[in-house]
């Protein structure tokens, strides 16, 4: 216990300076390996949903960038002409949400509304944790209840088989619904041109949409249907039939991308969203070691008198490790909190600002990518710690120590 008192005083801590920069160094190296970590396995998620997708014969819309979108221009009739020939011609997958509906809830959550159609559910439709998944065959115009899903947030207000009463935003009117199942926890849907990016669904609620409900829908809703829209089992000319038809009927101009231009976007987004964070890793990583080795050093070297009497007194190297790894290793372990507690703070932020789509049930409010990231910091602080302390001991070796240093003055 002297010997750590001595080395944690006399060494680590004459100067604080260096305690302090490398604890931030630590600090900014945990929570960039720990965004980058987390953003890898966010697009690995976003990657297996659209392995659902990306199959052969199957073409992904998207808003040309030079595109000008005037909804008001955009009338009832020229953009149903669109799904009618949709529904003559083509096999689609529709999904769209973002719409907010004002439903009553514990949380007084603003809650959103995503609708889909049964070949999307097909393809990529929610799990279901509770109850029975999405029927599509209804009818809006005999008064029936539409069968909804529920996220798992709304579940204790709306439980499995409750029957309200709803304001729809496509259709502009009141919807009676009952729900049919509840939404796995935390359960999400990845943005389609950029996989490590998602909103979850535990404050939604999902309606099914078929021809009907589409034709009832206003202008701004199919239009917005229009933009992320599936074609599957066609192929380049289908794709381009309807594009230069969607522009000429409603004056708005989509690219539909492949499976492999898909897969090539996604790979370069990737590439360029991860490898800056990787070359900042890298350099923080280096700052660290050479700060601490040189710290540590200098202090020792200030303090060789003290150093040899401790050694001389039955100090051993082996013993010097273990102090230098307790040191760093409390330093990296207090930097790792701060991360935590950062991110948790972000997790918590989303249900303080009750923002639906960002709001997650986990552990300190953290989900499982959190503490997979969380666990890759801490493997690498293992790692840098190990490094650090081997070269320490390896250098503090080759200081002179000898008897004459005690007589010195």
């Amino acid at each position: 216990m002297k010997a750590f008192h001595f080395f944690l005083t006399r060494i680590f801590l004459r100067k604080p300076i260096f305690a302090i920069g490398t604890l931030t160094l630590l600090f900014l190296a945990n929570y960039t390996v720990f965004s980058t970590a987390r953003t890898v396995f966010s697009a690995r998620e976003g990657y297996e949903q659209m392995a659902r997708i990306n199959a052969e014969g199957t073409f992904m819309a998207s808003l040309d960038p030079d595109a000008t979108v005037d909804v008001d221009s955009s009338s009832k009739e020229s953009t149903q002409s669109v799904y009618d020939v949709l529904d003559d011609r083509y096999e689609y997958a529709f999904y769209t949400d973002g719409y907010i509906t004002d439903l009553a809830n514990s949380h007084g959550v603003e809650v959103p509304v995503g609708y889909m159609n049964q070949r999307y559910n097909e393809l990529n439709g929610f799990s279901v944790a509770k109850g029975d998944g999405l029927t599509f065959d209804y009818s809006l115009d005999q008064g029936e209840a539409i069968p909804v899903l529920v996220g798992r947030g709304l579940a204790d207000d709306y439980p499995l088989g409750s029957q309200f009463t709803m304001h729809d935003p496509a259709l502009g009117r009141e919807l009676t619904v009952r729900v049919v199942g509840i939404i796995a926890e935390n359960s999400s849907h990845s943005i389609l041109y950029a996989p490590d990016l998602k909103q979850y669904h535990n404050f939604s609620v999902v309606i099914p949409v078929n021809r009907a409900f589409i034709e009832q829908a206003d202008a701004p809703f199919k239009l917005n249907g229009l933009m992320d829209l599936i074609l599957v089992n066609t192929d380049r000319t289908g794709v381009s039939e309807l594009g230069a038809y969607v522009n000429r009927t409603i004056g708005v101009k989509f690219n539909y991308y492949n499976r492999q231009d898909n897969i090539d976007f996604y790979n370069q987004y990737l590439v360029s969203s991860t490898s800056s964070l990787l070359v900042v890793s890298g350099a923080l990583l280096v700052l660290i070691i050479v700060l601490s080795v040189w710290g540590s050093l200098a202090s020792v070297r200030v303090m060789v008198r003290d150093f040899t009497i401790n050694v001389l007194v039955g100090l051993s190297y082996a013993k010097v490790r273990r102090l230098l790894f307790s040191y760093y290793a409390g330093l990296s372990l207090l930097a790792l909190l701060a991360v935590l507690a950062m991110a948790a703070y972000s997790r918590y932020d989303a249900w303080q600002g009750k923002s639906a789509f960002l709001m997650t049930y986990g552990c300190a409010g953290l989900i499982g990518m959190d503490w997979l990231a969380l666990l890759v910091a801490l493997l690498l602080d293992l790692f840098l710690v190990t490094v650090v302390v081997q070269t320490i001991s390896w250098r503090l070796r080759r200081v002179p120590i000898s008897v004459g240093v005690c007589s010195d003055g």
